[in-house]
């Protein structure tokens, strides 16, 4: 076969498979978007804001109080059943809160539906959520205000936020933010 054709021939073959394979170059990039949209790198701040003295009733009946939980990992997950990205995250939360349980942390959800309990405990039972909720709008926008959700808290064990983000947030994002603050000194009795 003379030089030429045999050129011929393997620009066909190059050119058939970037014809019939140009979509994972593209998906590729797109993933990697979506990466670093969706597993923000959590940077927690040194100092943070103290966090408001929540007290509400969760839907098992029990009073919540956020102060009973200082000298533990809080995270706070402001969230509604109507909420895809909510839907998405919860899973990977209840996951957490079986592996750092032991750690001392506690994860607390304050629904945003309108129908309060009613809407929120069906779909807390079918997916198994393992940690208080308290389904009520007026605590969120009391202590937790904003328009959007998801909205994730991370308060430290001195119950200062150092940490919080709007929109989704996956299980491997928050992972090492919880073993950092789960290796910082518990606040002595009597001090923040």
């Amino acid at each position: 076969m003379p030089e030429s054709n045999r050129d011929r021939s393997l620009w066909r073959i190059v050119w058939a498979y970037a014809t019939a394979y140009w979509h994972w170059p593209v998906l590729l990039v797109m993933g990697v978007y979506v990466y670093q949209q969706y597993m923000p790198s959590i940077d927690l701040a040194e100092e943070g804001r103290p966090a408001p003295s929540v007290e509400a009733e969760a839907l098992a009946g029990d009073r919540f109080r956020l102060a009973d939980h200082r000298g533990e990992v809080v995270v706070v997950n402001v969230w509604a059943t109507w909420c895809p990205p909510c839907r998405v995250e919860m899973p990977g939360f209840v996951d957490l809160q079986r592996e750092f349980a032991d750690d001392g942390v506690q994860f607390v959800g304050i629904a945003v539906d309108r129908d309060g309990a009613d809407a929120v405990r069906p779909f807390v039972e079918k997916q198994g959520v393992n940690f208080p909720q308290i389904a009520n709008p007026a605590v969120a926008a009391r202590h937790f205000p904003g328009e959007a959700v998801p909205r994730t808290y991370l308060i430290d064990k001195r119950g200062r936020i150092r940490y919080e983000h709007s929109g989704i947030i996956l299980k491997w994002a928050l992972d090492d933010a919880l073993e950092r603050l789960v290796d910082e000194p518990a606040p002595e009795r009597g001090k923040t």
